[in-house]
C-alpha cells in the first residue's frame, strides 16, 4: 500500500515515514506544499493520503477537496493531521472530503489503527471495484449474446404474413426473451394450423424450447397431418429436449377451409372461450389434458374437441400470464375475470379484439409490469384465403386393409398405428387431416359403441366424462373378443378416398346421430357430435349390416 505523506514541516514528514514504515508501510511519498500533493497524487497514485492543514498556499483543505475530485469514484482514504482542536475545523475536515483525523501531538498507536483500518477499507473497495468490472465485462457478453440469440429467434420463429392475417394476436414478454409462442402455418386442405404454447417460466431458459417445436410444427404442418399427431410428436421432442423440470401446456389446433369447424386439443392451458353476440352464457372449451414434454407416449392422450363457430364468430385463445395479473390487493384476474372483460367488450363493440382485451386486462393490476408472459389470440370466423401448393403428379392407387382382435385393441397406442399406416396412402395429402378426423371418429364409435357398448349420455358433464372413461378402461381390460376391421381405398385419379370400418358388435340405429344435439340454452352437447361430424367431412356416408359396417367417400380436394 502506497502513503502520501503532505505537510510543509520536514520534521513532521520524516517523523510520520519512519512511522510508518515501523508499522510497516514502506512504500512513501512526501510532499511539502498543496501544489507537489497534487502532483503526486496524479503521478503515484497513492491508498491513502496523510495531510496537514495549515500550509502556505494551498491549505489542507483546498488539497482534500481538488484530491477527492481526481479520486473521482475510487475509495480514498483521507486523514487530517492537525493541530487545530476547535470543532468548526475538525468539521470542516470530514465536510471537503476528508474521512478521519488526528489532532497533534498525536498517539503512535492510536493513528496507527486508524490508517490499518481504512486501509482494509480501501482493499475491500478496489476488489469490490475489481468485481464490479468483472460483472460488467459480463453483462456486456451476455448482452452481446442475448442479442446475437434474439436475432435468430426473430428470424427462425417467423409466421407467413397472409397466414398470420388471419389472426388478431398479441405477445408480451416479461423479459427479453418470451417463453410463449404462437405459430401458424397453412394446410394442404386450403385451412391452418397454429399452436399457442407457454413453456415453464419465461425468459431465455423457457424460450429455448420454441427452436425445435417450431421446425417440428413446419415439417408436420406441410405434411397435412393430424391434430393427434402434432400432438404426439411434439410431446415426443419436448421429452427428448427439455429438462424434466421443464414443459409447455399448449392449444393445438386446426381450422378448416370454410373456417367455420375447428379442431382442438387442449393441455394445460385455460379455457378458450368463443364470445356470445347475445345474453346467452359464453361457450368455453376445458382444457382436458396435460401439458406436453410431461407424459410418455403410452400415457399421452391426443383426443381433441371440434368446434363449429358461425359467420364471424370468434374464438380467444390465451396463456395463464394474462390471467395471473393481479391488483393491489394481489387478487388475480383469473378465467372468471377474463370473461366479464370479454362479455363487456361484446356489449359494447359486438365483437372483441386483443389489444382492447389486453388493455382492460392490464388495467386490473396496479402497474403495467408482467409477471410472466402473455399471449392472446383471437380468431374470426370466416374462409381462409391462402394460396396453397397441388402436386401436379398422379400417386398410384392403394388399398390399405387392418383386421384387429381383442389382444390389438387393448393397445393403448393402436389408433395412432393405424393413423401412421393411413397415412402411407398416396393421394391423401391434401386431406390427411380430413381422413385422420374421420377414421379416429369411425374407430371410436366402433370400439366404444360397437365392441364396449357404451353409452355417451353419461357425457354431459365433467363427472360424466370421469365416468365414461372409467367404465371404458374397465371394459377394455375385461375384453376377451371382438373385431374391427379397416380398409382405406386411395384413388388418386378419381380424386377419392374409401374408408370402411367394420365392427363384430350387435350395429345400431344411425338416423339418430344424424343431428347434433343441442341443449336448451344452446350449447352444444359434449356427445352425439361424431355422425354429424362424419356427414361434414364426407362426400358420402352409407351403413350396411345394420351399422356395423360405415363407409365414407372422401374427396381429395376438400
Amino acid at each position: 500500500m502506497k502513503i502520501l505523506i503532505v505537510d510543509d514541516e520536514s520534521i513532521n514528514r520524516t517523523l510520520l515515514a519512519n512511522m510508518l514504515y515501523n508499522a510497516g508501510y514502506k512504500d512513501c511519498v512526501e510532499a511539502e506544499n498543496g501544489v507537489d500533493a497534487i502532483e503526486l497524487f496524479v503521478e503515484e497514485k497513492p491508498d491513502l493520503v496523510l495531510l496537514d492543514v495549515v500550509m502556505p498556499g494551498l491549505s489542507g483543505f483546498d488539497v482534500a477537496s481538488k484530491i477527492r475530485n481526481l479520486a473521482d469514484e475510487t475509495y480514498l482514504p483521507i486523514l487530517f493531521i492537525t493541530a487545530l482542536e476547535d470543532n468548526e475545523s475538525l468539521v470542516r475536515c470530514l465536510e471537503v472530503g476528508g474521512n478521519d483525523f488526528a489532532t497533534k501531538p498525536f498517539d503512535r498507536h492510536i493513528l496507527i489503527a486508524k490508517i490499518r483500518a481504512h486501509l482494509q477499507i480501501r482493499a475491500l473497495s478496489d476488489r469490490i471495484e475489481q468485481q464490479n468490472k468483472t460483472l460488467r465485462l459480463f453483462n456486456q457478453r451476455v448482452e452481446r449474446e442475448h442479442a446475437i440469440v434474439e436475432h435468430i429467434f426473430s428470424h427462425a420463429i417467423v409466421n407467413r404474413p397472409e397466414v398470420l392475417s388471419h389472426f388478431d394476436c398479441l405477445l408480451k414478454p416479461a423479459e427479453t426473451f418470451n417463453g410463449d409462442l404462437f405459430l401458424c402455418e397453412a394446410s394442404p386442405s386450403g385451412g391452418i394450423y397454429f399452436v399457442v404454447g407457454d413453456f415453464t417460466g419465461h425468459g431465455l431458459a423457457s424460450a429455448i424450447g420454441a427452436l425445435p417445436v417450431t421446425r417440428a410444427f413446419r415439417e408436420l404442418t406441410q405434411q397435412g397431418v393430424s391434430i393427434a399427431e402434432i400432438t404426439s410428436e411434439l410431446n415426443r421432442i419436448l421429452l427428448t429436449f427439455l429438462p424434466s423440470d421443464m414443459f409447455m401446456a399448449a392449444v393445438i389446433g386446426e381450422i378448416n377451409a370454410a373456417g367455420n369447424r375447428v379442431n382442438l386439443w387442449q393441455g394445460g392451458m385455460p379455457e378458450v372461450v368463443v364470445p356470445a353476440k347475445t345474453d346467452i352464457a359464453l361457450r368455453t372449451i376445458p382444457s382436458r389434458h396435460m401439458a406436453l414434454g410431461i407424459l410418455d407416449e403410452s400415457e399421452l392422450n391426443t383426443d381433441y374437441d371440434t368446434i363449429n363457430l358461425g359467420h364471424n364468430e370468434q374464438l380467444v385463445i390465451y396463456s395463464d400470464g394474462l390471467i395471473e395479473i393481479v391488483d393491489a390487493n394481489g387478487e388475480m384476474l383469473q378465467e372468471e375475470g377474463f370473461a366479464n372483460i370479454i362479455k363487456a367488450q361484446m356489449q359494447v363493440q359486438g365483437k372483441v379484439d386483443a389489444q382492447s382485451l389486453f388493455r382492460q386486462a392490464i388495467a386490473h393490476g396496479p402497474s403495467s409490469t408482467l409477471s410472466d408472459d402473455v399471449t392472446l389470440v383471437v380468431f374470426n370466423a370466416k374462409p381462409i384465403n391462402i394460396s396453397t401448393f397441388r402436386n401436379a403428379g398422379e400417386g398410384l392407387p392403394s388399398v390399405h386393409e387392418i383386421a384387429l382382435n381383442a389382444s390389438h385393441l387393448k393397445q393403448p397406442d393402436i389408433l395412432q398405428r393405424i393413423l401412421q399406416l393411413a397415412g402411407q396412402c398416396e393421394g391423401i395429402q391434401n386431406i390427411r387431416s380430413v381422413l385422420y378426423t374421420v377414421l379416429t371418429e369411425l374407430f371410436n364409435n366402433a370400439l366404444d359403441h360397437g365392441i364396449l357398448k357404451l353409452e355417451s349420455k353419461v357425457k354431459t358433464d365433467i363427472e360424466g366424462f370421469h365416468q365414461y372413461y372409467a367404465e371404458r378402461d374397465a371394459s377394455l381390460k375385461a375384453l376377451s373378443h371382438g373385431r374391427i376391421n379397416i380398409r382405406i381405398e386411395s384413388l388418386p385419379s378419381e380424386g377419392k378416398v374409401l374408408l370402411q370400418v367394420q365392427d363384430s358388435g350387435e350395429g345400431f340405429s344411425w338416423d339418430r346421430g344424424r343431428t347434433l344435439s343441442v341443449q336448451s340454452n344452446g350449447q352444444e352437447l359434449s356427445h352425439g357430435r361424431g355422425l354429424p361430424l362424419i356427414h361434414a367431412l364426407c362426400e358420402k356416408v352409407w351403413f350396411e349390416d345394420g351399422g356395423k359396417k360405415v363407409i365414407c367417400l372422401l374427396d381429395t380436394e376438400y
